[in-house]
């Protein structure tokens, strides 16, 4: 009769033991950088353009009054299992206190790229049948992305540049010398 109750406790804790196996989101790994803006609705579809042609699909989670952006997955599916992945990319633009010297703005970007990958044998192709399991995000690619902002907003010292006389390029064949 004793034995019943500890059988039960014995198969509970099989089952909730379990259960807590499936791997768990990952620690966030944040990249971060600074842009010099002339204005925040320029900013703001700078962004959105860049992580639409990059291939994130942003939607309702895109926040223009607090300056957020969580996109929808991005798949990229393989035929083998936990070659297929996909990533989301979470977001925020911070205005700082300061201007540059030109009176633009300057913003604090801060992003990470989440990654989980497809570990499903059956139809690895078919979205419907993925599993899902979280990796390590993809500081690369969160990189990549920044830089693809970035390079909408020239630092201001190459806006700055000292005027220097134009230096003309003369073929060889006309200038003899």
């Amino acid at each position: 009769m004793c034995r019943l109750p500890a059988l039960l406790a014995l198969v509970a804790m099989t089952f909730f033991a379990s259960c807590s196996t499936t791997p768990s989101e990952p620690d966030p790994s944040w990249i971060s950088g600074e842009i010099h803006a002339p204005s925040e609705g320029v900013l703001w579809t700078s962004t959105l353009t860049n992580l639409g042609r990059l291939g994130y699909p942003v939607g309702s989670q895109a926040n223009r009054a607090a300056m957020t952006i969580v996109t929808g997955w991005k798949n990229q599916l393989a035929p083998f299992r936990g070659k297929g992945f996909r990533q989301k990319v979470d977001m925020s633009l911070v205005r700082q206190a300061e201007f540059n010297d030109q009176g633009h703005p300057i913003w604090d970007v801060t992003l990470r790229v989440m990654t989980q990958a497809n570990m499903s044998l059956v139809r690895p192709l078919d979205p419907s049948y993925a599993e899902w399991e979280w990796r390590d995000d993809d500081a690369l690619e969160a990189s990549i992305i920044l830089r693809h902002i970035q390079t909408d907003f020239l630092p201001p010292d190459i806006l700055l540049r000292e005027d220097k006389e134009a230096e003309t390029y003369v073929p060889s064949s006309v200038n003899p010398n």
